[in-house]
């Protein structure tokens, strides 16, 4: 941990503009974010400026004070909550997974192209969940730095990993996250970049235009036969060339022994187990590997997220050679940049996808009208489609021409009030449905009445951020008597009452987000509680009218609750929130503040959430 007088000294670090030139025709600079070019998710929502990412522009709002401020950037989740909530999604390829796997990123663009030196991550709230850190180049991706999730306890700090020195300039960087170690959500106030800038670029006005089209005229077309060697690479090391065979000292290993004598079948029940990484070595071994590593019943799942920054429109056309049997495919993160085409996924769709089950498309810039056509005009069995913070499309009502989903994940896109309904009408055998954040659903009441009176097996739906939701759609899901999760957090027009509650029937709800809900109360809670005996995740945040006895009546009744947040409820003590601790140590209880000192009263300001 930093101390009070090394946090001054680093806040006066980066504002000294001083420093000797490295070459005499470069200068060394030092830059914080011009703008944000994507992320994966945010607490904020897309009408508001509280907690979301395009806060990281600019300098520090808050260094070196700590804790939970609006003006920080804060994602979606912490810890493993989520992950053990009934709305999980599982990985369609576990075995692909990277040793520190990521949750969430952000994508961050600086006025200047430089040749980084440094890059320094302001955290003011639970520091620790970086992973990664990403810079674009004219043609690739390149890993500055990786490391392991580790939370930095409370205490701001300004994370400047040692980077990887590269060859070529950048302005865009993208950082990876993993939260599960967290105990409460990250909160990220500025990044700064230092670097040394090119010689022949000091005049040079590098806007984005620029780089973008200096990207595009300088991408070059990756060969089929080189797509082994791409994804086996993972840009983790570099692909070293084939050395003739005069210049290797060959060493003999021992025999194969009865290895060679295995049937086919027993080879590849073996190669199941492997990731994509690795079978694209194994292609690499020897002509009876390179057959087996490419037979189509290893490809009935791919995932190629944890190679989004090398996965280009021409992998798409060498996979489809092996897809013959494809069920589940997981192209999220792919695509930044314009590094796949979208015909290159309308095409992959046609010839590969007439038997996909599930399809992931999370965070996928290349998604528009095409693509979302050709889902249902090949995919007529997909039971999961995601298409998290996809933007840019209009015509979703199209994808009520699907009959079969279980699934639905729409956080954060365009969709609108007919086609979200449209879509839900089609589909009554909906489980699991995410609406959050949809700031076209103009009317979500009528999204939640169609779910209430179409999908009797709903078990989750998230609402999230949905200010159009009021009381008369919440009532509706009382149809759902399977459901186990809901999360209503910041639907402030179903938040002057909570007395929709006892609607609920409760039996089987597990996980139940309130945040924001300001006119929920005692009484409504204790009419839900004893019909919720499962209830194991309560988000209580900024419900101010609940009071101690409340809670204490919930921890005592609740035997699997797991998870309670009472951040900014104001009747509620630091004193009492400690005890509880105390006493029900196997419930992990969650309490906001805005100091280092837990027992420092909060300023005013901050007694409850910003409702922009």
């Amino acid at each position: 941990m930093q101390s009070a007088s090394d946090i001054i000294s680093s806040l006066l670090w980066f504002k000294d503009n001083e420093y000797p030139d490295e070459e005499s025709n470069s200068q060394i600079i030092q830059q914080f974010v011009q703008n944000v070019e994507d992320f994966s998710s945010q607490y904020g929502s897309e009408i508001s400026v509280s907690y979301t990412a395009f806060n990281l522009r600019g300098p520090p709002s808050n260094f070196p004070d700590y804790g939970d401020y609006p003006q920080a950037f804060v994602m979606r989740t912490y810890g493993k909550w989520w992950d053990e909530a009934p709305s999980f999604q599982e990985d369609y390829m576990p075995q692909n997974s990277r040793s520190i796997p990521s949750q969430d990123y952000v994508e961050v663009s600086f006025e200047r192209a430089v040749y980084p030196l440094e890059v320094a991550i302001f955290e003011t709230y639970n520091p620790g969940a970086l992973v990664r850190i990403w810079a674009l180049g004219s043609a690739a991706w390149i890993l500055l730095w990786e490391g392991e999730p580790k939370y930095a306890g409370d205490m701001p700090r300004i994370f400047s990993p040692p980077i990887k020195q590269i060859n070529f300039p950048t302005r865009i960087l993208r950082l990876e996250f993993n939260h599960r170690l967290l105990p409460y959500y990250t909160e990220l106030d500025a990044i700064l970049l230092r670097g040394r800038e090119p010689a022949n670029m000091n005049k040079m006005k590098n806007n984005f235009a620029y780089s973008s089209l200096f990207y595009q005229k300088t991408q070059p077309p990756i060969p089929k036969g080189l797509l082994n060697r791409v994804i086996a690479s993972n840009l983790h090391e570099k692909v070293l060339p084939i050395t003739p065979l005069k210049d290797q000292h060959i060493v003999t290993g021992p025999p194969l022994g009865d290895f060679q004598r295995l049937p086919d079948e027993t080879i590849l029940a073996i190669m199941k187990f492997l990731d994509m990484q690795s079978l694209s070595r194994c292609a690499q071994v020897s002509r009876h590997f390179s057959r087996l590593a490419l037979d189509a019943i290893l490809y009935r799942c791919i995932d190629l997220r944890p190679y989004w920054h090398c996965v280009r429109s021409q992998v798409l056309s060498t996979l489809g050679t092996r897809c013959k049997f494809l069920q589940k495919l997981d192209l999220s993160w792919c695509g930044s940049h314009r590094m796949i085409q979208p015909h290159y996924v309308v095409n992959f769709l046609r010839d590969n996808c007439s038997e996909l089950t599930h399809l992931r498309m999370n965070c996928c810039e290349f998604v528009d009208n095409s693509v979302l056509r050709s889902v249902i005009e090949n995919c007529a069995y997909l039971q999961e489609l995601c298409l998290r913070s996809v933007v840019g499309c209009t015509d979703w009502i199209c994808l009520a021409t699907l009959k079969r989903l279980r699934r639905l994940d729409l956080y954060r896109t365009d969709i609108g009030t007919i086609a979200a309904v449209a879509i839900v009408r089609a589909n009554p055998h909906l489980q699991h449905v995410n609406v959050g954040s949809c700031k076209m659903i103009s009317a979500m009441d009528e999204v939640a009445i169609a779910l209430g009176a179409n999908c009797p097996g709903l078990i989750s739906v998230d609402f999230w951020k949905s200010y159009s939701l009021t009381a008369v759609g919440i009532r509706s899901l009382g149809n759902c008597k399977m459901l186990q999760e809901l999360d209503v957090g910041w639907c402030l027009q179903a938040g002057s009452s909570g007395d929709w509650l006892a609607s609920l029937e409760g039996k089987e709800l597990r996980k139940l987000f309130l945040g924001a809900l300001r006119g929920v109360c005692d009484r409504d809670l204790r009419t839900l509680i004893p019909r919720a005996p499962k209830l194991s995740q309560l988000d209580l945040l900024g419900v101010r009218a609940v009071t101690p006895d409340i809670c204490s009546d919930i921890l005592a009744r609740c035997q699997e609750l797991r998870l309670l947040d009472v951040s900014f409820c104001d009747q509620i003590l630091e004193s009492q929130v400690n005890e509880w601790r105390r006493q029900y140590p196997h419930v992990s209880i969650k309490r906001s503040f805005q100091s280092a000192n837990m027992s420092a009263v909060p300023s005013p300001l901050f007694l409850a959430p910003s409702l922009e």
